[in-house]
């Protein structure tokens, strides 16, 4: 559990194992570290050496022989105070390039299809309508059925996110799903309408500026397929308003 720990603030498990040992035997040599922490002694040297850079570990020099000391607990908390210190300037720094870096992203060829994998990858799809979209867009949807009912309160939260943002959302949803219509229909910019009960799939399109999403909603599998194309993107939005005209509205 203790090493688990030290592991965690990213100590490895070579380093853990060796700081957890100089706690117990006190002042020793690297022969007692090797037996007690069954690491190589062509590797021990280099564990000290890190930890000795982390601040973790202290040696001294007795009767001409080298022994090694855990230095004291507390001194972890200094070593993570160091880190925070560094990831703050490393984020600083990253900051400050991070323009020309956006800027080379921009102006390099993209892929056209993406794929997210797994419920995370959904929530990352997901994301990316949201922060694309800006106030008076619209985000069309059409295909949805039925899905587990976490993922129903956590697409409903970015929905909300959604609203705020005035970006106009326009619905087809399967006839069976009332379910979500009613957790959504009183949220600002947000349409629906009914596919037939026939049309259940356990799948959703996401149509926004010059992208498709394509969700598929099976709890074992889940994925996104994202298409970023132009002449795509409008021939789905010409399907969906087909629909969309013909849907039922209540």
């Amino acid at each position: 559990m203790l090493e688990e720990s030290l592991r965690e603030i990213g100590l490895t498990e070579g380093e853990s194992r060796v700081y957890m040992v100089l706690l117990e035997l006190g002042s020793t040599t690297t022969g007692a570290i090797i037996r007690k922490s069954q690491i190589s002694g062509s590797k021990v040297y280099e564990v000290l050496d890190r930890l000795a850079h982390k601040g973790l570990v202290v040696s001294v020099i007795k009767n001409g022989v080298k022994y090694f000391e855990a230095a004291d607990p507390s001194r972890i908390l200094d070593y993570l105070s160091e880190k925070e210190t560094k990831v703050s300037q490393q984020k600083i720094a990253i900051q400050k390039i991070l323009p020309e870096l956006m800027l080379k992203r921009t102006t390099s060829k993209q892929g056209t299809v993406k794929v997210f994998i797994g419920f995370e990858g959904l929530k990352t799809a997901n994301e990316d309508i949201i922060k694309t979209l800006h106030k008076g867009e619209e985000w069309l949807s059409m295909g949805l059925t039925q899905q587990p009912e976490s993922w129903e309160v956590y697409f409903t939260r970015r929905q909300k996110v959604r609203a705020e943002k005035r970006i106009i959302h326009k619905h087809l949803i399967n006839r069976k799903y009332k379910s979500l219509y009613q957790q959504r229909k009183n949220l600002a910019h947000t349409q629906f309408r009914f596919l037939s009960a026939e049309l259940e799939m356990p799948t959703s399109m996401e149509i926004y500026e010059n992208k498709v999403i394509i969700m598929i909603l099976l709890q074992e599998s889940p994925m996104a397929i994202m298409i970023d194309n132009k002449a795509v993107a409008a021939s789905f939005k010409k399907y969906f308003y087909v629909l969309w005209k013909n849907a039922q509205k209540k």
